[in-house]
């Protein structure tokens, strides 16, 4: 017929809109969740690096410390702080989880008042009820009763030497790191920790901690 055009341009139905408007919208909510699981898994990745190395430098200068210890303190909390002596051949030094920050302090003797603190970490706290210090004797069997999951070396095993372990949570963000590190004090032993009626022998470094 003259004047009739061979193309339809009446467009799309408001069904037909609304249809494809549904589809794109869940197409672009599976594209944002997937980016967002991607972001999420990123950024805890970082903070659990952060964490980590920030725990690992400070344990590295521990464990050359605590190395050489020639005698440990029995760990104890004074109000809501956490504290540890050790004496080592270059003086006095005290471990304080405060706050849910780890520092450490040197003095030497006979002087009895610990240094300006050093900052090892940061945003730590309390893994449950665990104290974050606990300090094993020689001769004793901490590991008697191990179990998967819990630090230890069998059964039988009685300490040569005084063995401090670490244990809090590091923290960053929404991530929680649980650290658990043990580390030996080789100049410790029997002879040299306890008296003659088989209690640890005193030291002026321990006259530090505040009362």
């Amino acid at each position: 017929m003259t004047g009739e055009r061979d193309t339809d341009d009446r467009g799309i139905s408001l069904i037909e809109l609304v249809v494809g408007m549904g589809l794109l919208s869940f197409v672009l909510v599976m594209a944002l969740g997937g980016l967002t699981e991607i972001y999420s898994n990123v950024n805890r990745v970082d903070t659990t690096s952060l964490v980590r190395d920030q725990l690992t430098t400070s344990f590295r200068r521990l464990d050359k410390e605590l190395r050489y210890a020639n005698w440990v303190a029995t760990p104890g909390q004074v109000g809501g702080a956490w504290y540890l002596e050790y004496a080592t051949t270059a003086g006095c030094r005290q471990l304080i989880l405060k706050n849910g920050v780890l520092t450490t302090a040197s003095w030497t003797l006979p002087g009895l008042t610990p240094g300006t603190p050093t900052t090892l970490a940061t945003n730590l706290a309390q893994t449950g009820t665990t104290p974050p210090f606990t300090v094993y004797l020689p001769n004793s069997t901490p590991y008697a009763s191990a179990s998967p999951g819990v630090s230890g070396v069998g059964r039988d095993y009685q300490l040569a030497h005084t063995q401090v372990r670490l244990r809090f949570t590091g923290r960053a963000g929404v991530t929680s790191l649980p650290l658990d590190v043990l580390f030996t004090a080789q100049n410790t032993s029997a002879s040299n920790v306890f008296s003659d009626n088989g209690k640890l022998v005193d030291n002026d470094c321990g006259k530090a901690r505040p009362v």
